[in-house]
């Protein structure tokens, strides 16, 4: 996989993927330029990134663990603390104490994602009886240490809805969402 791979390059592998020689896109994510390809580009790319990282939990994109900060906030009944999401969190994998007590023998910790209202905001939260806790969870990081496979996914999912972002065409959209389907079942096994 080629070193220092942006989302400008991303982007413009789906729109060749897509034919009928569409233009590259210029910028830089997530000021690309304001061609019909790069404002469909800016809007999509999040959330395609999203999606395939969800999917499988890629290893590369495991985060270190974080000290979760509590919201202030009384948690519901059955929960003893409420913690706020990461804010660069996609998904969370694990809630862990701080202090492992035996290495060996672990005890899972409980908890659930919910939202409430923080500050009045709504907001993203960890429900857990698990004081001073540490979570690991997936974040989004940059393309230059993405799996080969998960690169391809990505490609061929932005391809897909790229392709009916800018032509409107349905028959590129389907062929390259099957395609896309197929290279997140085949790097699913071999996610590293």
């Amino acid at each position: 996989m080629p070193t220092g791979l942006t989302p400008l390059d991303i982007v413009n592998r789906a729109i060749d993927l897509i034919g009928n020689n569409q233009a590259p896109v210029t910028g830089t994510y997530p000021n690309f330029d304001t061609s019909t390809a790069g404002i469909a580009a800016k809007i999509l790319y999040p959330g395609v990134v999203q999606t395939i990282m969800r999917q499988f939990a890629w290893d590369f994109g495991r985060s270190k663990p974080t000290v979760l900060v509590v919201t202030g906030n009384t948690p519901p009944p059955q929960w003893a603390f409420e913690y706020t999401y990461p804010a660069d969190g996609l998904e969370i994998r694990q809630v862990m104490p701080t202090t492992i007590v035996d290495a060996n023998d672990p005890v899972p910790v409980n908890w659930t994602v919910g939202n409430v209202l923080v500050t009045s905001t709504p907001t993203k939260v960890i429900w857990t009886n698990q004081a001073s806790a540490l979570c690991v969870y997936s974040n989004q990081p940059p393309p230059s240490i993405w799996d080969a496979g998960f690169t391809e996914a990505v490609v061929r999912l932005l391809a897909s809805e790229m392709a009916m972002a800018i032509p409107g065409r349905p028959d590129v959209s389907q062929k390259m969402l099957e395609s896309a389907q197929g290279f997140e079942a085949l790097a699913e096994g071999i996610d590293g």
